[in-house]
């Protein structure tokens, strides 16, 4: 249990990292901001790494939460970050992070 506090920990950071960054701007900025787009695409590669070593009796216990997307988010981002619709990501930041915040907020 202790490894998955210590991944959650850094879940949290990442996304608080995230949160910070994105904080008031927009779809339409974050399109324009190559450096933006980079920075939350590590941070969501990071997330998705730690959700893969989380231990299966915690991702088990925790289904609510969609670890099979989150872990599929980070293998296109670390190998095919061309791939990437970054509209997607934005909607992942507007939407799936901030669940993703609360479910880590709550946990801990």
């Amino acid at each position: 249990m202790n490894k998955d506090r210590t991944l959650l920990e850094r879940i949290k950071t990442e996304v608080e990292f995230i949160c910070s960054t994105t904080t008031g701007k927009t779809e339409s900025l974050f399109l324009s901001d190559d450096v933006l787009q980079h920075a939350v695409c590590m941070s969501l590669i990071t997330i998705g790494e730690c959700a893969n070593h989380l231990s299966g009796g915690f991702r088990e216990k925790h289904p609510e939460m969609e670890w099979v997307q989150i872990i599929a988010v980070r293998n296109i981002a670390a190998h095919g970050y061309w791939q990437l619709d970054m509209r997607q990501i934005w909607a992942a930041v507007e939407f799936d992070i901030p669940r993703l915040k609360n479910f880590v907020d709550t946990t801990l």
